[in-house]
């Protein structure tokens, strides 16, 4: 039973290792999007200015749209960086509550060997306090 539960905590540490891994990837990806996307801003205000007033209007939406892609991307980031804290927490939390198990563990079984040595000690007394 207490392998199990040990197990079973390992299996939920290995789950949130791989939801963080996962995570860093988007945030990752996100951040990678997030350049490209103020690049291009960037690049649009670089552009000349076509004296068109269509060809200004369509340079001020893009500039509108592409600040609210950007501002979107922000937010997205913003949430991926707290749910990693969370997730590093709670990987670091149940990494120790693993191994607070495998202390535990191995303390018991230390102490049944030594409560198994001795009564084979007391046996072996038993044994020969008798045969005197």
């Amino acid at each position: 039973m207490r392998n199990h539960l040990i197990r079973q905590q390992r299996q939920q540490l290995d789950t949130l290792i791989q939801q963080r891994d996962r995570l860093m990837t988007k945030e990752s990806e996100l951040r990678r999007q997030h350049q490209a996307l103020e690049q291009a801003r960037e690049s649009l205000s670089g552009l000349p200015r076509v004296v068109s007033g269509a060809s200004l209007l369509n340079q001020g939406l893009i500039k509108q749209q592409l600040t609210r892609v950007l501002d979107g991307h922000q937010q997205q980031l913003m949430v991926a960086e707290q749910d990693q804290d969370r997730l590093a927490r709670l990987s670091r939390q149940q990494a120790g509550k693993v191994k607070g198990l495998e202390l535990l563990e191995q303390q018991r079984e230390q102490q049944e060997w030594q409560r198994r040595q001795r009564q084979e000690w007391e046996n072996q007394l038993e044994w020969c306090l008798n045969r005197r």
